[in-house]
């Protein structure tokens, strides 16, 4: 064994199965299996690895460039490490804003790379960035309809469901002085009942009305409603009566709570409707002073009526009489070519009483009481004719039993009665008159003050 130890060719052998054991333990992996005894490096390029930002105050400033945003990496390890970090988002490019101020200014890059990961090459190292400093400001909300209601319908002028404060909007400072308007917008299209609590998004437009999409705005949506109607205008109000009060009392005055309404309906309706009548008030239901509710009906070709009850303040008193003297006849309807003579009453006036509460009749005047004939369409020759009168709100004209109100009223043909003067002039002769019956009046207590012809000729 000695021998064979020392002869050269053994020992050449032995020093080279030392060497391969040394190098063997020096290039092991011990993390491969043991197959593997060596890892092998590689090399990775990202083309375009995305910069992020840190550590820059929101509450004051806004990032409103950068170049570049993305960079190139060129990284290198084992191939095991560069096949876990597969994706770009591994490879983590940052530029720290914490101590940047309003303007635009270069800054280094860091890259943050995946374990076991070295970094061979950044392209480029810099970034170029602009910092503004933004203001908050509030604005007024303005509300607009868009779209169209539909057919017979408008849209009204749309409000907030709720009560807000003004909008505040948060812009980078030279933004800030181009805004236009800040809005919401409520859509109408088709509807055809009443909008309401709909959530509509608060938008901020720039003086050319174009949208600022880099606005914040708190709060961003607000509820908004809008009345989707028929047509509608308002018109005045007018009380109706219905029934009578109790024999003792007399209306003193009706006084609605409003002396307007607003009436819906088509527009040919309300462009005919002047004054809305609607309400009317029961008298035989007051048996005194004080407030009554009346529904508004729909009258007349209307769809609705707001609001829809009045209150009618109600004022009654215990009822007196007046009886006015000497009130004029007025004739009405005297046809061309003809005229017209009251022949009986033969003074063309008569007495007339009324009723009323007291402090009516004190205020009224014989010239508030209009007394008239109407002989249109009559022939000539004496005719009985009705007497109409016109008292003020809240008078009547109290008769007799049985009494009617009448006049003896004679048309002559003006031609036939030419005729019959120039035959009269040629004899000499003076033609008589046949007193005529005059009807009942009522006893006379006070004077009346008209004005004005009992007979009339046209």
């Amino acid at each position: 064994m000695d021998k064979w130890l020392s002869h050269p060719n053994a020992l050449k052998i032995i020093s080279v199965v030392v060497g391969l054991l040394l190098w063997a333990v020096v290039h092991i992996d011990p993390d491969t299996s043991p197959q593997t005894a060596t890892s092998s490096y590689d090399t990775k390029t990202i083309e375009a690895a995305v910069i992020t930002t840190d550590g820059l105050d929101e509450d004051k400033y806004v990032l409103s460039a950068m170049e570049p945003t993305v960079i190139r990496l060129d990284v290198q390890g084992r191939l095991t490490d560069l096949m876990k970090a597969s994706s770009d988002d591994d490879y983590i490019v940052k530029v720290d804003l914490k101590d940047a101020k309003p303007g635009i200014q270069e800054l280094p890059l860091t890259v943050d790379l995946p374990k076991g990961i070295d970094l061979v090459q950044m392209s480029p190292r810099t970034v170029t960035v602009q910092i503004e400093e933004i203001l908050t400001k509030p604005f007024e909300l303005q509300l607009l309809t868009t779209g169209k209601p539909a057919d017979g319908y408008i849209a009204g002028t749309p409000t907030m469901a709720e009560t807000a404060a003004a909008v505040q909007v948060t812009l980078p400072k030279d933004d800030m002085s181009r805004v236009g308007v800040v809005a919401a917008e409520l859509n109408v299209e088709g509807a055809d009942k009443n909008v309401v609590n709909k959530r509509a998004k608060v938008v901020v437009y720039d003086s050319d009305g174009i949208e600022m999409t880099n606005a914040i705005v708190s709060p961003e949506t607000v509820h908004v409603e809008a009345k989707v109607t028929p047509p509608f205008k308002s018109v005045p109000l007018q009380v109706r009566t219905t029934g009578s009060l109790p024999d003792n009392l007399s209306l003193v005055s009706v006084k609605p709570a409003v002396e307007e309404v607003t009436v819906y309906g088509d527009q040919k309706t309300l462009d005919e409707l002047q004054v809305y009548d609607g309400v009317v008030l029961d008298l035989s239901k007051v048996k005194e002073s004080g407030s009554v509710q009346v529904k508004t009906e729909p009258v007349n070709g209307l769809k609705g009526v707001e609001p829809g009850e009045i209150t009618l303040e109600v004022v009654v008193a215990p009822i007196v009489k007046r009886t006015f003297n000497g009130l004029l006849i007025q004739l009405e309807g005297v046809k061309d070519g003809t005229s017209a003579f009251i022949r009986a009453p033969s003074d063309g006036k008569m007495s007339l009483t009324v009723s009323g509460a007291e402090t009516v009749l004190s205020e009224l005047s014989a010239g508030d009481i209009r007394i008239t004939a109407n002989v249109e369409g009559l022939e000539p020759g004496s005719h009985v004719v009705p007497l109409e009168v016109d008292v003020p709100a809240y008078v009547e004209t109290v008769l007799g039993n049985g009494q009617k109100l009448a006049a003896t009223i004679e048309i002559v043909d003006n031609a036939t009665a030419e005729a019959g003067q120039e035959e009269t002039e040629e004899t000499g002769s003076t033609p008589t008159e046949t007193p005529d019956s005059t009807p009942a009046v009522p006893e006379e207590e006070e004077s009346g003050g008209n004005t004005g012809a009992g007979n009339a000729s046209t």
